[in-house]
């Protein structure tokens, strides 16, 4: 093909950008979304309607085919170059593109050819967000001619090794970019195909929210889908191996001079038999009283009856149905093996289920709890429905929730596990929630008897079968702190689990798992030997999922049990370092933004009104989805006139002073004094288990923040300021994109993150000297910037 300058750029604008030719002489990623660039330098990169990435690995060879559809909008044949950084130690292995019949070839060009090409798109463009990812190699191909309102469909592929840490292999599919032509028109999607000879355990996305197929244990699809999706963040994918009945593996972070950061991904063996299989026992607590009548009676007999057909014949099951008064299907006061004969009367009784009476909520618990036939071997759940509010026997709130939290605790020799599940606007969240986590579970809501069908056999289906129970993890000789989950309790077949913490050690460690594994009487312990390092930058998402879990766990205990000034204090400090939106931080918000996503954003946490937000992808709001957060209740509760006042720790331990004793939070219950009912309180209780559970946390492209080297950068006085910046520093002023400013990266390629946050931002180098970049700052000489970092 011709190599003209003419089909790349035009020749007056790569003198727009020198740089020195060792600027990204060691890039860490390579930008990976194709662009098409007419050679008129007046218009901007063809706009994306489909990009569709397809990933192949087999044994950590992973082959990538890329498929973009590009369109010209305007009246006008235009000539253009297709230009597709290629990763960094990837090979591009096909390139496919056809004009008016004819097969185009392409050139693939070496580092010191491609620093030219990519520094004037990066100035033609406008946008510091390119810096990030310059260097490596660029292929390069003419397309010519493309007719006015038209489609243009190219693809590539390419090969590359993946990137093993212990026994996480991790993929990227570099993306992320502030400029104009970063949101496709139409569908983003991506897909994986992975095999390997070594099982495969957890499937992991910090990024993006994926879905998982397993065939085996040692074959995987996973795949996103995404419809006008903002392509601003990088795509990441981990995926574990391990040989043995579990799996677990760590990812770490840490800063210099700073306590680390891990995150461990636990997951049993896929293939497991009937025999491999733990049994359980299953308490069905159905509320049948007078409010329920209706669709929801007949949804909550559906759902039961769902659930009754999916027991194993090695569980046991009771089923409890209260209003006024209080029935159980079996009479001795037993659960009963899951026979057929056994499963047919439950459904028979299930089906004459009658809506009317009151709601006794702790005369049924409690008549659950103390059902006989519990097993050391098998976990005991409790499914609990209602749709209400106490009215019969107990009705005070705090008083059921200690009485319940008790019962569960002596009910079977591991404790019960309770399930809470509430139906229509008159539950009260904050109640059944603290009901819930009195008794180590927790609570969902539905809005409808519909979505409590689909949801309750959902979760039936995920608890279905344990393949490791009692279980517990610890992390001897490695100092660390602040884990969340505070507890595991079971490992289910197909699932996996998360367990974020900090650590302040450093060096080879052991990480211990122990279990039951199926029916076995007695437990097993799994030791994973892991490394603690002093100094980590990669996995540099691991910190903030941590902070979002904290986080969210910290604004549980305030909503159940009132507010501390130490727990205050912690939620904003931990939310202005890592940029959350929380009911104390919501002033983090660039007030002049009319609409934006929250800070960091949660996967699914809606917000609007004082914390203006907005999901991706997604139609807007309902006014009854607005601010998920209105009615949280920050009211200071004194505690009861018999308790010491508790102090709640850094790791989530709640200690009676004056008493001498220590306990978790969960083992001397309260409900707050107030708290948001109906909508609102599901919405709040809904907000922070996403945050609890948090597993991915998107960056977001919002003016309010923005994460780099490892800092929340605040959008204040028209720029992003680092929180480490302060007045006393000693400041260059750098114009974005001048000789200046490349000389710099050429010296400190470790800021690459923190300038492509814009063109207007503040950056503190270390502990006195700080950086700030503007568009329209006075020239300084290369000398005198490099001068400055000296």
């Amino acid at each position: 093909m011709r190599s003209s300058p003419t089909h790349v750029l035009p020749r007056a604008l790569l003198g727009v950008v020198l740089a020195s030719i060792a600027l990204f002489g060691a890039p860490e990623r390579a930008f990976a979304i194709g662009f098409l660039v007419p050679t008129d330098g007046s218009l901007e990169p063809m706009r994306i309607h489909h990009h569709r990435v397809s990933v192949d690995v087999r044994e950590r060879i992973a082959e990538t085919r890329v498929e973009q559809t590009f369109l010209n909008t305007t009246d006008r044949t235009l000539e253009a170059t297709y230009i597709f950084p290629v990763p960094e130690g990837a090979t591009v292995s096909g390139f496919a593109m056809w004009v008016n019949g004819q097969r185009m070839e392409g050139e693939l060009l070496d580092a010191a050819q491609a620093r030219s090409v990519y520094e004037s798109i990066v100035a033609r463009m406008r946008d510091p967000g390119l810096v990030e990812h310059m260097g490596g190699n660029l292929f390069r191909a003419r397309v010519f001619p493309i007719a006015p309102h038209s489609e243009q469909r190219i693809e590539i592929r390419f090969s590359q090794t993946l990137e093993y840490q212990g026994s996480v292999v991790h993929y990227r599919y570099p993306l992320r970019t502030n400029g104009p032509a970063t949101e496709t028109l139409a569908d983003f999607t991506v897909s994986f195909d992975i095999a390997s000879r070594t099982a495969i355990r957890a499937v992991y996305s910090p990024t993006h929210n994926l879905s998982v197929s397993r065939d085996g244990d040692h074959h995987v699809i996973a795949s996103y889908e995404g419809s006008r999706t903002s392509l601003d963040r990088d795509f990441d994918l981990y995926y574990a191996v391990d040989d043995g009945d579990v799996g677990l593996s760590l990812l770490t972070h840490r800063a210099p001079g700073e306590d680390g950061y891990f995150l461990a991904m636990i997951a049993p063996r896929t293939e497991l038999t009937d025999a491999e299989l733990a049994s359980k026992e299953v308490l069905f607590v159905f509320d049948t009283s007078g409010s329920m009548a209706g669709d929801k009676i007949a949804r909550a007999r559906a759902a039961l009856d769902y659930m009754l057909q999916r027991l194993r014949p090695t569980d046991r099951f009771q089923v409890v149905r209260f209003s006024t008064d209080v029935e159980t299907l079996f009479d001795r006061g037993s659960s009963e093996p899951a026979t057929p004969e056994n499963v047919a009367r439950a459904r028979q009784f299930a089906s004459r289920f009658v809506a009317a009476g009151g709601t006794a909520i702790e005369p049924a618990l409690r008549e659950a709890l103390r059902t006989n036939g519990a097993s050391e071997a098998s976990p005991r759940m409790v499914v609990f429905l209602t749709d209400g509010m106490p009215t019969v026997g107990t009705t005070d709130p705090t008083t059921i929730v200690r009485s319940i939290s008790a019962s569960a605790a002596q009910s079977a020799p591991g404790g019960a596990r309770l399930f809470a599940f509430g139906v229509g606007d008159d539950v009260n969240a904050t109640f059944l929630d603290a009901l819930a986590r009195s008794a180590s579970g927790h609570g969902e809501y539905f809005r409808d008897g519909t979505e409590m069908e689909r949801r309750l056999s959902a979760f039936y289906d995920r608890i279905a079968y344990p393949a490791v129970t009692n279980v517990r993890l610890t992390l001897p000789g490695a100092s660390s702190y602040d884990l969340y989950p505070r507890e595991l309790h079971e490992l289910y077949r197909g699932e996996q689990v998360l367990v974020v913490g900090r650590y302040r050690g450093e060096g080879p460690a052991r990480v211990v798992l122990e279990g039951r594994v199926g029916g076995e009487a007695t437990s097993r312990t799994f030791g994973f030997d892991v490394s603690f390092p002093r100094n980590e930058l990669r996995n540099d998402f691991v910190p903030r999922v941590w902070a979002v879990r904290k986080v969210g766990a910290l604004l549980d205990e305030i909503r159940l049990n009132g507010e501390r000034p130490e727990l205050r204090e912690e939620v904003t400090s931990l939310a202005r370092r890592f940029g959350l939106v929380t009911p104390y931080t919501s002033y983090l918000v660039a007030p002049e933004i009319e609409m934006q996503r929250p800070l960091v954003q949660v996967p699914g946490v809606r917000l609007e009104g004082t914390m203006q937000f907005q999901v991706r992808d997604e139609a807007p709001l309902a006014p009854s989805e607005s601010d998920r957060f209105a009615g949280f209740d920050t009211t200071v509760a004194a505690p009861p006139a018999h308790e010491p006042a508790p102090h709640v720790t850094s790791g989530g331990t709640t200690t009676r002073t004056g008493s001498g004793s220590t306990a978790s939070a969960s083992t001397s219950p309260s409900v707050a004094p107030s708290g948001a009912t109906g909508e609102r309180g599901r919405r709040i209780s809904e907000t922070l288990r996403e945050m609890e559970d948090a597993e991915r946390v998107d960056q977001g492209a919002s003016r309010g923040t923005r994460f780099a080297l490892g800092r929340a950068f605040t959008f204040e006085s028209n720029r992003y300021v680092d929180p480490s910046y302060r007045s006393s520093m000693r400041v260059i002023h750098i114009r974005a994109l001048s000789r200046a400013y490349f000389a710099i990266l050429a010296r400190r390629p470790d800021l690459r993150q923190a300038f492509a946050i814009g063109e207007r931002v503040t950056i503190a180098i270390d502990a006195t000297r700080a950086i700030v970049i503007e568009p329209d700052a006075p020239d300084v000489s290369e000398a005198d910037a490099t001068r400055f970092l000296e």
